[in-house]
């Protein structure tokens, strides 16, 4: 249980880092390196809620709160490291992030969120395959089309809320890119049947 949480706040930390990059660069080079945080999570074993979603058993759902709780508190540590090194590029990209994701209706983040949350499934599945090309596309693929990732999110809120701009909606937003999340992790195996291979 230690390394599991141990590596569920590492790959929080990892995906916060990646968040860090994106807001300092922004656009599609942004995303591109944000891809950097779902390489090193494949390449170290680490517990990452999207990239477990749509693998476990579905009976094992309850290791995922533990998990996805973990991973917010290695995106708080990223939060820590970004808060010293924030610029105006971070401030406008940061506000743009949240003022989407408030403005965003609960089914509109449900239904985006699992987009992301497929996405992310074929990432990994294609990276258990030695094949890393999904993961260099899908993740910049997700994040220019806007949709939502819980633990990236987990990131966003950590950081403004330690820049002081915390809002209890943030819960509500959280909680349905969650569940969207989860949703869209599941997609590929339900549509591929026997040939998704966990």
């Amino acid at each position: 249980m230690k390394n599991f949480l141990s590596m569920a706040v590492f790959a929080g930390l990892l995906i916060g880092i990646a968040g860090l990059v994106y807001l300092r660069v922004g656009g599609l080079p942004g995303a591109i390196l944000f891809a950097f945080g779902l390489l090193c999570v494949c390449m170290c074993g680490a517990q990452l809620y999207t990239g477990k979603s749509g693998f476990l058993p579905y009976k094992e759902f309850p290791k995922l709160v533990i998990m996805i709780l973990a991973n917010a508190a290695g995106c708080l540590l990223a939060a820590c490291i970004a808060k010293y090194v924030s610029n105006d590029a971070v401030t406008a990209n940061l506000a743009n992030i949240l003022s989407s994701r408030q403005s965003a209706s609960w089914h509109s983040l449900l239904v985006t969120s699992s987009g992301t949350g497929m996405i992310m499934t074929l990432a990994v599945y294609g990276a258990r395959q030695k094949h890393y090309l999904p993961i260099l596309f899908g993740v910049p693929v997700f994040i220019m089309c806007g949709l939502p990732h819980c633990v990236a999110d987990a990131f966003y809120y950590a950081l403004a809320a330690l820049q002081g701009n915390w809002g209890w909606w943030i819960l509500g937003a959280w909680f349905w890119a969650i569940v969207g999340n989860y949703i869209g992790c599941n997609l590929p195996r339900i549509f591929m049947g026997d040939k998704f291979e966990a």
